[in-house]
């Protein structure tokens, strides 16, 4: 269990530092980051600026401890298990309440663009938004759960499987981040040349 869980950080590093990344990289940046989280209309105009700057630094504090987090569970440093299960459920409740806004914007039938790693993305908030982040829910609550198998018995986690895993996971985070690429390229075309709406 032990290279599941340094999956899971891994995984946890690549999604929430590339994105805390892409808010921070500018004073432009953050500013089209806190514009569109106005357009879901999900908060009133003076707490807007006050979360922008909270979810942000969450998720840059959040990048950084899975990091630390997964080296000292790959390691089999002393606490190891205690450190990697506080983390993972710091994460989970950070995508918990990703998934909320985005499930909360869906419903409301709100048309904003997805801004989860920075401006970059025209593609409206979807389905598959709120897909991704449910799947990264399960995978961090399967981990706090399976935290407690982690490790084997007489020592520490094999080196090779924790690096394949990281290997695995780092494929899989490129997946979720690169998601509004995946879903053009196998969004059908129209006859008017655009791809089509869903």
């Amino acid at each position: 269990m032990t290279d599941y869980v340094v999956a899971v950080l891994v995984v946890a590093v690549a999604v929430y530092g590339t994105s805390a990344s892409a808010k921070l990289r500018s004073r432009g940046a953050y500013r089209s980051f806190q514009a569109g989280l106005g357009e879901t209309a999900l908060l009133p105009g003076p707490r807007l600026a006050l979360v922008a700057g909270a979810l942000a630094g969450t998720e840059t504090i959040v990048a950084a401890a899975a990091a630390a987090s997964a080296f000292l569970v790959a390691l089999s440093g002393p606490g190891s298990r205690a450190v990697a299960e506080g983390v993972l459920a710091a994460a989970a409740v950070l995508t918990a309440v990703l998934a909320a806004g985005v499930g909360v914007t869906l419903q409301r039938g709100t048309r904003t663009a997805c801004a989860c790693f920075g401006p970059g993305s025209a593609r409206p908030l979807s389905r598959a938004h709120l897909l991704r982040n449910l799947s990264l829910l399960a995978a961090l609550l399967a981990a706090v759960a399976g935290n407690g198998l982690s490790g084997r018995p007489g020592g520490g986690p094999a080196l090779a499987g924790v690096f394949l895993a990281a290997v695995a996971a780092a494929a899989i985070a490129l997946l979720l981040i690169r998601l509004d690429d995946l879903v053009e390229l196998f969004t059908p075309v129209s006859r008017g040349g655009g791809a089509s709406a869903r």
